[in-house]
């Protein structure tokens, strides 16, 4: 298998941190991170490789390089990848549209190396990585599945939409894990519902507010 590089360029938010940790479990020893501070080493190191070199400083075969780039013009195929292939991914938590990070802090300042887009729609950092490792062990571009913009329930009443298009590998959601459970926690939601509880027995009359 070819080797994969986060070239990190983000604050670790929790967010991010569960992106980093789903991309670790698809790639195992094979996961690289360049470009990482001091203050990041230690975190990071639990999940992968960590190099303080950014991968536009290698003085490594360009040629060996393979960029994910939503601008590039060509798509990534298998034949593309060998075994001493690296594939890299922007750490670039994404917007409602490209925003061309990749290719300004990236693509540009790496002459030589080959560009590669996986498709029209956006994945988020780990989606990118788990199309780039399906494609790496023989799939076409066209036969992986994603949703687009998947909404998610979080409870009877509630849903949030994510604005990003999610793989699926056998039909299922190939979801961020422990994602939807942060969005809880964001939105206020309390772990159990002894409070909102409390609150609806206070408000029906049965029972004081402690």
């Amino acid at each position: 298998m070819p080797y994969l590089v986060i070239e990190h360029l983000e604050e670790i938010s929790e967010w991010l941190w569960l992106e980093y940790k789903h991309v670790s479990e698809w790639w195992g020893e094979k996961l690289i991170f360049t470009n990482v501070p001091a203050k990041d080493r230690e975190r990071l190191a639990k999940l992968g490789s960590v190099l303080s070199q950014s991968i536009t400083e290698f003085p490594i075969d360009r040629s060996k390089l393979i960029i994910l780039d939503p601008f590039a013009e060509e798509e990534l195929k298998p034949e593309d990848i060998e075994d001493d292939t690296i594939i890299v991914v922007g750490g670039i938590l994404g917007d409602f549209e490209f925003t061309g990070k990749t290719k300004k802090f990236i693509t540009d300042k790496i002459e030589g190396a080959n560009a590669r887009h996986i498709g029209s729609v956006q994945f988020s950092i780990d989606g990118s990585a788990i199309v780039a490792k399906l494609i790496a062990e023989g799939k076409r571009l066209d036969e992986i599945e994603y949703e687009l913009n998947p909404t998610i329930k979080l409870d009877e009443f509630s849903e949030i939409t994510l604005h990003y298009a999610v793989p699926k590998l056998n039909g299922k959601l190939l979801l961020t894990p422990d994602l939807i459970e942060l969005q809880k926690r964001e939105l206020g939601y309390c772990k159990d519902h002894e409070e909102d509880e409390e609150l609806e027995a206070f408000f029906e009359g049965r029972k004081e507010l402690k």
